[in-house]
């Protein structure tokens, strides 16, 4: 009979605790429990200034692209003098760098001296096709006839 006693004793206070939470939760959360009754047509007109997931001014400005081969220095897509790609990379703050391998030694020492004296980040990519980084990886090296389409897609294609 103690048994039964103690049994409906802790079911009432487990009830009793129960309502208490019950009453709590429904004090401090309101009304709404969250199945979708509401409309969400809000009163307010939105304070967001955010179009996106990144504001403009959070994304980092766009490196320029740049390409040192036999024919010279280009700068997206258009030949410049050493002086011309440090000024053309100037507002980016860096440069991704595709060194052509008919590309003369000098051009690309002076050109990387003038661009570190400028403090413009050179982010140094390999031809497609060359080096450890190739994703076709066991296939040829372009040629001297063909290394300047290769050179170009790997500058269009650079990430």
């Amino acid at each position: 009979m103690a048994r039964l006693q103690r049994r409906r004793k802790l079911l009432l206070l487990l009830l009793l605790a129960a309502a208490i939470l019950l009453a709590v939760t429904y004090g401090t959360c309101g009304r709404g429990w969250g199945i979708g009754t509401g409309k969400g047509n809000g009163d307010g007109d939105g304070s967001a200034t955010s179009k996106g997931l990144v504001d403009a001014v959070d994304a980092a400005p766009k490196r320029c692209q740049i390409l040192v081969a036999s024919e010279g220095i280009i700068v997206d897509g258009v030949k410049q003098t050493r002086d011309g790609a440090v000024a053309a990379c100037k507002p980016a703050l860096a440069a991704d760098v595709v060194v052509a391998g008919d590309a003369r030694q000098g051009d690309w020492d002076d050109l990387k001296a003038a661009l570190d004296a400028a403090n413009i980040e050179i982010f140094k990519r390999e031809p497609r096709g060359t080096g450890s980084d190739a994703t076709d990886a066991g296939a040829p090296s372009p040629t001297a006839t063909d290394d300047a389409a290769a050179i170009d897609a790997a500058v269009i294609d650079a990430p």
